[in-house]
């Protein structure tokens, strides 16, 4: 079936488009047109809670700590291993058979720490992550350490930072995103301060 529009047809629908697309300069907002909405929406106030503006001086002085320590030259790698990467040991960590997947997986990037190791990150929840340090010299997983905001480490640098300074943390509100800095030893953690500089 065939339909012809009509100049009344044709007219009807111009003025249609026409109301939909005027309005005043002045549009009413959602809430004010929709007065019940309009209170929740002055009662619920929207937040941001990680800001760039609060608390710079904090960031700063976070950034400035982090990048003494990955700067020192007593943190820097001396030897580099050229040897053949060995396999996971699983049997050298109670979680390396938990984790045998995500390690495995991870180890395919080669020497990313240090010269030798290859972390590992692992998510375990929200704001949470395993970084787990395999020695490529014999594939034992050495150590583990947990970040709530990620972590930075070089394959230069002995150093590793968990909770890397970020502007955007509101670090008086995210109390376990402090950032911190460990210094790795014979394949153990070891937390550094100001001491160490």
């Amino acid at each position: 079936m065939k339909t012809n529009l009509t100049t009344p047809g044709c007219l009807l629908l111009a003025c249609t488009l026409f109301a939909c697309q005027s309005g005043d300069s002045d549009d009413k907002s959602l809430g004010s047109t929709h007065p019940k909405l309009e209170k929740q929406l002055r009662k619920d106030s929207v937040r941001t809670p990680i800001s760039s503006d609060e608390r710079p001086d904090l960031y700063q002085r976070y950034r400035i700590t982090m990048e003494k320590y990955e700067t020192k030259s007593d943190f820097k790698v001396e030897e580099k291993y050229t040897g053949e990467l060995a396999p996971l040991d699983e049997k050298s960590h109670p979680e390396a058979t938990r984790y045998k997947s995500a390690l495995l997986k991870g180890m395919e990037a080669g020497i990313n720490f240090a010269d030798k190791y290859t972390v590992v990150t692992v998510g375990c929840g929200t704001a949470c992550q395993y970084h787990y340090v395999v020695d490529r010299q014999t594939g034992k997983v050495t150590d583990k350490i947990q970040s709530s905001a990620g972590a930075r480490y070089s394959v230069n640098s002995r150093i590793f930072i968990i909770n890397p300074p970020d502007a955007a943390i509101n670090y008086e509100e995210c109390t376990y995103c402090t950032p911190e800095a460990f210094v790795i030893e014979n394949g153990k953690f070891r937390r550094i301060s100001e001491e160490d500089l």
